[in-house]
């Protein structure tokens, strides 16, 4: 039986998906410690054909299961995690794909210490230089990160949630990790479905549950800037599904029990996913800011966190930049407004 179900959701990539088999076809640990779970989302293209090919050449190691419906990579994932028998978890991108040997230093990671779940460092990969990292590259990030040691963090009392929900220092991503499966299952950890930024939401529940997290100090996934990817694609309706992951990870926040208890941490943690996040999606992701979106964000914030200003971590844990956005909660913005606020997020991020 594998030791590891890395669930991989596909939606259109038959130009990618190959690419993401070989690299965990050739996993130092050794494919037949893997099951690797394609899920095609109802593509239209012929990535169902390229899996039916994929499992050809590893059928002892590989699924690949067909949704007449799409789900979004939120219930692609879910089913596939149905279909997991490995003790471990691991999410993996159809379109990027991992270092030779990432699988063996995260089971390692979090088998030998009993972690709920182990978190790597990644890369922005454009693919267009060599596939894999060189030594070279392997260094010159470690003497630009100061060696850093791989390491475990203990959440064991509220004060030290408090500073990991703050911190956000595993990110909300999920292709970076290895997850125990009985952690997820135990706490009721899932995706929302037909909706995409469902990370986000994943990504705040695992915050709220995780007791040991260890770190692989190593960049070992590759993350595949893909224009045409759900998260960079433009003037896409689908970026307004950010209010919905929001509001349905406030309404876990209260309904089960943690928002009173890490009220200060949880609101600053709500205002970042939603308004912050929120305003550089639409600076960054449409032509022109939408007003109603804008509008949206504002109503939406000031209903839960009327009061983020005064938030203790809204002065220590955000950048200069991002400050300058908190008056426009206060004050009336017109559409001349946001697009001198969306020219200063190009500038902020090297843009234009």
């Amino acid at each position: 039986m594998a030791d590891i179900s890395i669930i991989i959701p596909c939606y259109n990539v038959q130009n990618y998906v190959m690419r993401c088999f070989e690299s965990l076809q050739n996993q130092t640990i050794g494919l037949d410690r893997l099951e690797l779970i394609f899920v095609d989302d109802a593509s239209t293209d012929h990535t169902w054909e390229r899996l039916k090919e994929i499992e050809q050449m590893a059928p002892e190691s590989v699924c690949i299961i067909h949704l007449e419906e799409n789900m979004r990579q939120g219930g692609a994932r879910n089913i596939g995690l149905s279909y997991a028998s490995a003790e471990y978890i691991g999410f993996v991108d159809s379109d990027d794909w991992v270092e030779p040997d990432m699988y063996e230093h995260l089971f390692k990671a979090v088998a030998t210490s009993g972690s709920d779940l182990a978190f790597c460092r990644h890369v922005r990969d454009t693919g267009k230089g060599d596939l894999y990292l060189s030594q070279k590259a392997k260094m010159d990030y470690y003497a630009e990160h100061y060696q850093r040691k791989d390491r475990t963090l203990y959440i064991r009392t509220d004060e030290q949630r408090t500073d990991f929900i703050v911190s956000n220092v595993i990110g909300y991503g999920v292709w970076d990790k290895l997850f125990r499966k009985n952690f997820l299952l135990d706490n009721e950890i899932l995706f929302p479905e037909h909706l995409a930024y469902e990370d986000i939401y994943f990504g705040s529940v695992v915050y709220l549950y995780a007791k040991q997290i260890s770190i692989v100090e190593r960049r070992l996934y590759h993350y595949f800037i893909n224009d045409e990817s759900t998260v960079l694609v433009r003037n896409r309706a689908h970026h307004n599904d950010l209010f919905q992951i929001n509001y349905a990870k406030w309404d876990t926040y209260i309904r089960r029990g943690f928002l009173e208890r890490f009220r200060d941490a949880l609101e600053f943690d709500f205002f970042m996913t939603f308004f912050m996040s929120g305003m550089k999606v639409f600076a960054l992701r449409f032509d022109q800011i939408p007003f109603d979106g804008f509008m949206e964000l504002k109503k939406g914030t000031l209903e839960r966190v009327p009061h983020i200003k005064t938030n203790p971590y809204c002065q220590s844990h955000i950048s200069d930049f991002y400050k300058l956005l908190l008056p426009l909660l206060e004050h009336t913005v017109t559409p001349d407004d946001l697009a001198q606020i969306q020219q200063a997020f190009l500038k902020y991020h090297k843009l234009i």
